[in-house]
This record gives C-alpha cells, sequence and structure tokens, in this order.
C-alpha cells in the first residue's frame, strides 16, 4: 500500500502490519541463529534435556535434501555416528596419528562427545555431471564442497539452536579409513561436526574490519 496509514480499510491495515511485524521477527530470529553459532569444545557425552537422536537425525536430513547444489545435482550426503562406533572412529584416528599433541583433538571428542555427524560428497555423482556437462567439468567439484560447507554451516546452527554444542573438524582421510565399508566407496568424507551437551560458553569471537559495500557503478 503505497500510504498504509490512510487505507480505507483499517482492519486490512492492522492485518498487513502485523504480518510484516512477524516477518521481521523471522528475519530477526534467523540471524540470531547465524550469528549466536560458536565452537564448543568442552562437551558431555549427553544430549541436552528434551532432545532425541532422532530429532538430531531428522534436522541433519531435512538440511540435507534442501541445500542447494549445482544443476540440482545433490552431491552432499551425511550419516550420524553416537556409542561404541563414535567412539571406535575417533579411537580410531586417534592410533593413526603419531604426533601426541595433534592426538589431543581426536581423543576428546571419543571421550567427551555425544555423537558425530560426518559428511561427504557422493564423488559418482559429482563425475557424472562432469561428464554430463564437460565444458564445466573442472568446477563440479569445487561446487560439490561449496555445497558441502553449506549442510554443514547450516546444521552446525540448528543443532545449537535446541542446545547442543559442537565443533566442526577436518580429519577426513582418518575418518574415512576408520568408517571402512560402513559407507559406500563413493562417499569421500568432507567434514566432521563433533556435538554433545556444552558444558561451558564458547570462546570471545573477535572480529576484523571486513564492510560490506553496495557497488552501483
Amino acid at each position: 500500500f503505497a500510504n498504509i496509514n490512510t487505507h480505507p480499510f483499517p482492519l486490512l491495515k492492522d492485518v498487513v502490519c502485523l504480518f510484516i511485524h512477524i516477518i521481521q521477527l523471522t528475519m530477526s530470529q534467523f540471524l540470531k541463529t547465524i550469528t549466536s553459532r560458536r565452537t564448543h569444545y568442552a562437551l558431555q557425552n549427553t544430549l541436552p534435556e528434551g532432545v532425541t537422536v532422532d530429532q538430531v537425525q531428522s534436522i541433519v536430513q531435512q538440511i540435507v535434501k534442501h541445500t542447494p547444489t549445482s544443476f540440482n545435482s545433490q552431491t552432499v550426503r551425511a550419516v550420524i555416528v553416537t556409542g561404541e562406533l563414535h567412539k571406535q572412529i575417533w579411537g580410531s584416528v586417534a592410533d593413526a596419528i603419531e604426533n601426541e599433541s595433534g592426538k589431543k583433538r581426536p581423543i576428546s571428542a571419543k571421550e567427551e562427545a555425544y555423537g558425530s555427524i560426518i559428511f561427504f560428497d557422493e564423488e559418482e555423482t559429482v563425475k557424472k555431471f562432469q561428464t554430463d556437462f564437460a565444458i564445466y567439468a573442472p568446477y563440479f567439484p569445487i561446487w560439490a564442497t561449496t555445497a558441502n560447507g553449506a549442510a554443514q554451516i547450516n546444521t552446525w546452527a540448528a543443532l545449537q539452536e535446541i542446545g547442543l554444542g559442537g565443533h566442526l573438524q577436518h580429519y577426513n582421510g582418518y575418518v574415512q579409513a576408520a568408517l571402512g565399508d560402513r559407507v559406500p566407496k563413493s562417499w569421500s568424507v568432507q567434514a566432521q561436526i563433533v556435538f554433545g551437551t556444552p558444558v561451558s560458553g564458547p570462546y570471545e569471537k573477535t572480529f576484523i574490519d571486513n564492510e560490506v559495500k553496495v557497488l552501483d557503478k
């Protein structure tokens, strides 16, 4: 409406104002979810009260399904590991690292976290699109990695919304070896979100001066 305050139907004006207010609140909550996401290293091997593995699975499933991919290639895959398998995988990662200081993070993931979400690229799908659209062949692996990163950050933010803490890791080759034949050979590990109940707040985050400018010429 050009001038909502002089609209001839006051009730309709109130409805429109309420709708605009709801949109503003929704956007505010969305930005709060994004900006409040933080790394939590100090975790407990539990889920927050009221949170279930089924709920975590549902969140990850929806994010993987709806994360955009180039040419709708749908290359993102994920699994959630908990319990003894979670401990086994991170124990294997720690054992495979020779440097003692390098074992610290995998050991903490094994002993302190409840589970891990492991993200993959489906390499056969990437190769198929490289063949079908050869002119873009060099870019499909890059686009797949970009989509995977989007799924990771969205998952991380969504988990924090339900009270979980987590940290993002990239022990990709070690995790791939530890998984063995539990996943298809065409699934290439890209990242791991280690999650559990946070036991302390995140470290303070500092920011560089990085203004986003609007260019019109």
